[in-house]
């Protein structure tokens, strides 16, 4: 989102297993506990705000879906936004001005945190879900 990244990879059969197994290790391991990895011989602590974007990367990529990571204190202009969310930016703004999304006012620029852009979209999944098994249901009855 507004910065140049490399073009996402999506996992090898062998990635997704590698992503399984350390899911399972760390699901096993108490959350309280402090983790670490080994890199060439050394041992190296992981940062406990590190632990659950671990185990949710796990969970992604063993399921064979290509991951990014993105800043969610960052903000982003209306159209990064829309972009985002794959809407619209006149429903974007519509949400904007509902108070479902808040933004901050730059000149006559709108800028939304990109944190609470990734919690409305995780927020509408379960809609999103139904409503697509909706539509195929009334595909799957010729309509």
């Amino acid at each position: 989102m507004g910065e140049a990244t490399d073009a996402l990879v999506v996992p090898s059969e062998k990635d997704a297993e590698i992503a399984r197994d350390l899911l399972k290790a760390l699901m096993r391991s108490p959350r309280s506990k402090a983790l670490s990895v080994t890199i060439r011989d050394r041992q190296v602590g992981v940062p406990a705000a590190m632990v659950h974007a671990l185990i949710e990367a796990a969970k992604l990529i063993s399921q064979g879906h290509a991951i990014d990571v993105v800043v969610a204190d960052k903000e982003i202009s209306a159209r990064e936004a829309a972009d985002f969310l794959n809407v619209s930016r006149p429903y974007l703004l519509n949400l904007v001005k509902k108070g479902v999304l808040p933004c901050r006012m730059v000149g006559a620029h709108h800028r939304i945190p990109m944190g609470a852009l990734i919690a409305y979209k995780r927020d509408q999944a379960p809609r999103r879900r139904s409503l697509e098994t909706l539509v195929a249901e009334t595909q799957d009855l010729g309509h």
